[in-house]
């Protein structure tokens, strides 16, 4: 009995000692492989991009040009097993037209950069300083030639430069504030096959005021809601016998007023001018 106890002892500190080495190699294994993809396969050439799918942006203007550049320049310092969206959101700051991009890849060698792009809205100022908005407000640059295409913001504060390395003042990038940036997102809603007709917005006691280019007038107050105002405005000029030479009241979207006769905004405008509120959330 002593024997057969002392041989089992053995057996059991063999397998303990079998045990202990394998997990040692094991964890060994693991630490080499962990520094393998660490600094050499996250980064190797056999991950990285070659096949790269650009969406949403058209390469038929200079500017979507430089901005598919902009994207296969950031995205040739990643591979698919390291992508860095930071290096690609550096690489298109300086494009106010994007708003956003989503990176997905595939291996090995495959990627696909999705870019929200902002949209023409607006034009804010007149002349030499009028400036390009888009529907959400950023300011996109120079309006270039496009005043005839857009309706204007008649007033509110201008946007500030942005102070960027470009030294120029330039204000591209920048948003909107208060009464402007009320007019840009209630004029940026405007549906596709309306915004031709659209002439100007302006700011009066009662909220934001769009004129149509037929003499038609809309109060829209805030911009809270501003797709619906505009689906219940699209829905009356639809309607044959309304008469768009009138007035349609919009802040409450559900319920619209409807009067021949435009009423005289200007008695209050004086305290209009002094105002700085921030639009209203949708």
């Amino acid at each position: 009995p002593v024997s057969r106890t002392s041989e089992l002892a053995k057996k059991r500190e063999r397998r303990s000692f079998r045990f202990r080495l394998i997990a040692f190699l094991g964890l060994l294994l693991i630490l080499m492989l962990a520094g393998l993809y660490q600094f050499w396969l996250r980064d190797s050439s056999l991950v990285s991009v070659k096949n790269l799918e650009i969406v949403g942006v058209s390469t038929k203007t200079e500017e979507g040009r430089q901005i598919d550049q902009a994207v296969r320049s950031a995205m040739g310092e990643m591979t698919t097993l390291n992508v860095d969206p930071g290096l690609l959101d550096q690489e298109l700051a300086r494009f106010p037209r994007v708003a956003s991009t989503e990176i997905k890849t595939k291996l090995p060698d495959s990627a696909t950069v999705t870019v929200v792009m902002r949209e023409d809205g607006s034009i804010f100022g007149e002349g030499a300083g009028a400036l390009l908005i888009a529907t959400d407000g950023t300011v996109l640059g120079p309006a270039d030639g496009q005043e005839s295409s857009l309706p204007l913001i008649t007033d509110g504060d201008p946007p500030p430069a942005n102070g960027d390395s470009s030294g120029d003042g330039s204000a591209a990038g920048t948003t909107l504030t208060g009464r402007a940036l009320n007019q840009a997102l209630i004029l940026g809603a405007t549906p596709a096959a309306m915004r031709p007709y659209v002439k100007d917005s302006r700011s009066t006691p009662e909220g934001v005021v769009v004129t149509l280019d037929d003499g038609l007038t809309m109060l829209f107050g805030d911009a809270a809601h501003a797709d619906q105002k505009w689906r219940a405005a699209a829905a009356l000029i639809a309607d044959p016998n309304f008469d768009t030479s009138g007035y349609v009241d919009l802040t409450v979207p559900r319920r619209p007023g409807v009067s021949s006769e435009v009423p005289d905004f200007s008695a209050g405008e004086a305290s209009v001018a002094g105002a700085t509120d921030e639009p209203s959330a949708d």
